[in-house]
């Protein structure tokens, strides 16, 4: 017995001796890896706060609009959490999130899930080139629970700041189902001057994840997939006033910002201004246009408009419309947002103090909407002094619709209580030209100045300038 126990120790000491030379070429580390069913996802997000302008000659809206301009940072580049959404096209085409229908109600969704994120400097020292000025957010390493094969191509649509894993069943829900979702609500809060916190965001573009490009943690036992610039844009926009021009004045006995009135003593108060026809229904949760082919996250041109649920085509204020520009034209005491007290919570623009009004949500027509009942807008409160007066100011109101795509870089003549009854009694209440000169679309600020006002007659000239709020950039995510 002793002899036999003897052999077998020594064939085994001749195994353990033999065995790994004559397997040296085989990394058993990477078989570890790749087979272990333990997988992890640590997705580190970026928000961009610098600013990068790529200012384009003519106010022609598209894509970029009249340039690019950063978000303010915490509030509006805040991520507390995103919704990732992994899916195969079914019929293994390049279409993507624009499948046919056929072929977006066949393909499910392979796996859906939320993770939190925490604020992480540690990635600064690796961003990606062009990314030097932004704020990352990581979820830290999380475990798969319904691991992802790196034989497969996935494609994966993030949504920032919702979790929608309760409306979403891997290998139930449809890609068309998902790429039909509309949220009622964009942000937490009111909307209303700077009350919007934790906006909520989605991919810009359909992104395809190839897993040819790894990294291997062999101390953690993990293989590390990169995928980089994966951009998302907040699903409401932004309406500014832009004091160019004027100055804010406590002198005259109702405040705000005093504006000249061509070459005479009179001045123009600014006091208060009002969002009309806001979109209080619902938004889609990704991009949608008119492209027949291409629809979903396409590029906006000016004949490839952005479209939002509702059909508008009746001449009367939905439900769905808030602060109907009939209700605010009818006010005879001041409007909502007050100069005065928006003081404390204004920003600076080129020098000149900027008041952020609303965060409207995308609210957009086409070229036959009657848009005085649907076309987002602002009324204009203000004051007339004649011959250098400080008190006695005449009460005056003037409305104009928000211009998303202007055929000009040019100012617009606002309508005065009279011109808008006129316009209201018309026939010609329709859009004309291109559908999207007047609409809100998503992730665009728009900022609103008044240009001129003529004497006497007290009309204005309002001039729309309007921005890609675009920079809450994903540059880079581990899986």
């Amino acid at each position: 017995m002793k002899i036999l126990r003897l052999h077998i120790v020594r064939l085994l000491l001749m195994t353990l001796v033999v065995l790994p030379a004559a397997t040296s070429c085989y990394n058993y580390d990477e078989e570890e890896i790749i087979s272990n069913s333990n997988q992890y996802i640590n997705i580190t997000i970026s928000v961009r706060t610098g600013q990068y302008l790529a200012t384009r000659g003519l106010p022609n809206g598209g894509e970029d609009g009249d340039g690019r301009e950063k978000g303010i940072d915490t509030r509006e580049n805040e991520v507390e959490g995103v919704t990732l959404i992994f899916y195969q096209d079914a019929a293994n085409t390049t279409a993507g999130v624009n499948a046919s229908a056929d072929n977006a109600d066949a393909t499910t969704i392979d796996y859906a899930v939320y993770y939190k994120v925490t604020r992480d400097d540690s990635h600064a020292s690796t961003h990606p080139t062009g990314h030097t000025d932004e704020v990352f957010y990581t979820t830290g390493d999380k475990e798969l629970t319904a691991p992802l094969s790196s034989d497969n191509k996935y494609r994966l649509l993030v949504v920032a700041n919702a979790n929608l894993t309760g409306s979403i069943t891997a290998g139930t829900t449809t890609l068309a189902q998902v790429r039909d979702m509309v949220l009622s609500s964009v942000y937490t809060g009111s909307g209303k001057g700077t009350d919007a916190s934790k906006f909520v965001m989605t991919s810009a573009d359909d992104t395809e994840l190839t897993f040819n490009s790894y990294t291997d943690d062999k101390v953690n036992n993990r293989r590390i997939f990169n995928f980089d610039n994966i951009h998302i844009e907040r699903l409401a926009a932004r309406i500014d006033y832009w004091a160019k021009g004027a100055e804010y004045s406590d002198a005259y006995d109702h405040k705000g910002y005093v504006y000249s009135v061509g070459s005479s003593t009179d001045k123009f108060v600014l006091t208060s201004i009002e969002p009309f026809n806001l979109n209080t229904g619902n938004e889609y949760l990704f991009k949608r246009t008119n492209d027949a082919t291409n629809p979903y996250l396409a590029n906006e041109t000016t004949t490839n408009w952005v479209l939002d649920p509702y059909t508008k085509t009746a001449a009367a204020h939905p439900d769905y419309i808030s602060n109907s520009l009939t209700s605010v034209a009818a006010k005879t005491d001041a409007l909502d947002i007050s100069m005065e007290t928006m003081q404390s919570s204004k920003i600076t623009v080129d020098s000149k103090d900027d008041i952020i009004l609303a965060y409207p949500k995308e609210n957009t027509i086409s070229a036959t909407t009657p848009y005085y009942y649907y076309a987002t807008g602002l009324a204009f409160e203000g004051y007339y002094y004649r011959n250098g007066a400080t008190t006695g100011g005449e009460r005056r109101v003037y409305y104009h619709f928000i211009r998303h795509q202007g055929e000009q870089n040019n100012a617009y003549d606002a309508l005065n209580a009279d011109q808008l009854e006129a316009f209201v009694k018309s026939t010609t209440i329709g859009g004309s030209g291109t559908a999207m000169n007047f609409g809100i679309v998503r992730n665009n600020i728009y900022r609103v100045s008044i240009e001129s006002i003529s004497p006497e007659a007290g009309t204005i000239k309002i001039k729309i300038e309007e921005k890609h709020w675009r920079h809450v950039d994903h540059p880079v995510i581990y899986l």
